[in-house]
């Protein structure tokens, strides 16, 4: 069956999309795999019809139709090859004028595979057999990993005094991360941006800001999921390895949180406001906050693989828009959010000044850089193509805007409060300009943990913070002073672990220098 019948361009055509979303199966919802799932396959058995009417041969029209489908796709890898060699890149300088090249090659390619070759049965076969492990390998990856996040984990139990608590006068509590805020002493060091003006600006405004905080892990998934269920990991998930490099846990770690479950017992209604980041998707919320229009980031990868256009313009500018859309539309929800008669747990994550860089100091657009768009920094960062000073320069410019905004956001949150809120603004990590991801050594631990902490309290709360203060302690003291409960304080601790394994935690508490009196 496999020696004549070919089923190969049907299996990759799949290869693409599968391999892609094994990759990230905890960062890109299902949905957002069916449509490119569809029009590739819908693609490439268009090209196999007409190939096979044209050369009056299902088998060759099915070899065309394969090698076109790979070749498509190939062209993003193929131009990153030659733009990283110093040669070719000088003859080669734009993506652009690699097109003519490639469409030769293309051509040509394609032309070989629809020959009328003798032993075309050979090659079906062979083919097919090709197919199946290509698409084979990601697809099994794709199951084990719906299987680990199906099958789940046990989670710690959060403890605390729920039967204790005072909430006769229970105020909005807004829980704004700021993903990658650093610490004003590091990002002076190490960006070269000043945002004293941001700082004292809170402080005028009644905010405590914990002036020696840092963050208990170095990456946004780990680190919410630890903050918002009020514990270390390995205390939270009783059962995890170091060997673990499946982040699916950490999905429903974030959106089943602990702290929404507490506050929800106690007559809270939970909000949440997303900003287009994949793994954080609070499907719990009573109300979810994530509009916006343009590309999904699986389609965008997507797209920068295929010669879409000379510049790749289509995909890079709406994911561009749309991540400013997205940032955009966060800031003006919250800014417009209005009290109810019932309190709300708000948890935003915005995910800025984290790159991608789309705005300047004054909010205006910044041009797409000829690198692929992508959510990555620290040494990933420079892997697709950034450099140092567009990490600065960007990091400061949307920094900067991000500043005004927030400064608008909370005035605006405590005029129209009709009660004092709290409101809780914080880094999840540092800046990681000078981050490794794969090596602890390599990295300025200095940089990747000091985060921005910052709390708009009542008296009984702002009693309980301190200089060191780390997210994994914000909420226990916050239900402490705010509720009167009993949790216990944690000690304040960090934790590396690198992109690849991500549950294999170096202890670099000591290594993080505290700040000078």
């Amino acid at each position: 069956m496999l020696r004549k019948n070919p089923i190969h361009p049907i299996l990759f055509g799949l290869f693409p999309v599968l391999s892609l979303y094994s990759l990230n199966t905890a960062l890109v919802p299902t949905r957002d795999v069916v449509w490119p799932l569809l029009l590739i396959l819908g693609g490439t058995c268009f090209v196999w019809l007409i190939l096979g009417l044209i050369l009056r041969s299902s088998q060759r029209g099915a070899m065309g139709a394969s090698v076109s489908v790979v070749l498509f796709f190939a062209f993003g890898h193929a131009w990153d090859l030659v733009h990283k060699q110093k040669l070719l890149s000088k003859l080669i300088p734009f993506r652009g004028d690699f097109l003519p090249f490639w469409l030769a090659v293309f051509i040509v390619a394609v032309i070989l595979a629809c020959w009328k070759w003798k032993r075309i049965d050979g090659f079906t076969s062979a083919m097919n057999v090709g197919g199946i492990v290509l698409a084979g390998f990601p697809f099994l990856s794709i199951l084990i990993s719906w299987f680990s996040a199906w099958h789940g984990t046990s989670i710690g139990a959060m403890s605390g005094q729920e039967t204790k608590l005072k909430v006769d006068d229970r105020p909005d509590i807004y829980y704004i991360i700021l993903d990658g805020y650093g610490r004003s002493d590091s990002l002076k060091r190490v960006i070269g941006f000043s945002n004293d003006w941001f700082i004292k600006g809170l402080e005028s405004r009644g905010f405590f800001v914990a002036t020696d905080s840092k963050s208990n892990y170095c990456q946004t998934e780990l680190s919410l999921s630890s903050s918002l269920n009020l514990g270390y990991l390995p205390k939270v998930l009783p059962d995890m390895s170091p060997s673990w490099t499946d982040r699916t846990v950490l999905d429903g770690l974030i959106d089943e949180n602990q702290v929404s479950k507490y506050l929800k017992k106690i007559g809270y209604r939970y909000e949440a406001v997303t900003t287009g980041f994949p793994s954080v998707r609070p499907y719990s919320a009573d109300l979810w906050f994530h509009s916006a229009d343009g590309l999904s980031y699986f389609s965008g990868v997507l797209l920068n693989e295929i010669p879409v256009s000379p510049s790749n313009d289509v995909a890079t500018e709406s994911q561009y828009d749309s991540r400013r859309q997205y940032l955009n539309g966060a800031l003006t929800h919250l800014q417009e959010s209005v009290s109810t008669s019932q309190p709300r747990f708000i948890f935003a994550h915005i995910l800025a000044p984290h790159p991608p860089f789309v705005f300047d100091e004054n909010g205006k657009s910044v041009a797409p850089t000829g690198h692929m768009f992508a959510y990555v920094d620290a040494s990933d960062f420079f892997d697709y193509g950034g450099t140092v000073k567009e990490y600065r320069d960007g990091y400061t410019g949307q920094a900067t805007y991000l500043s005004k905004r927030i400064l608008q956001v909370v005035d605006q949150i405590l005029k129209s409060s009709t009660k004092p809120p709290v409101i809780i603004l914080q880094g999840d990590h540092g800046s990681k300009l000078r981050m490794s991801q794969t090596s602890v050594d390599k990295s300025d631990l200095n940089e990747c943990f000091p985060n921005l902490n910052a709390y708009f309290v009542p008296k009984s709360v702002r009693a309980n913070l301190y200089p060191g203060i780390t997210p994994v302690n914000s909420f226990r003291m916050l239900f402490n002073g705010l509720f009167d409960d009993h949790f216990t304080k944690l000690p304040d601790e960090s934790f590396y672990s690198s992109w690849l394994t991500p549950f294999k935690f170096i202890d670099v508490t000591k290594r993080i220098r505290p700040v000078s009196p």
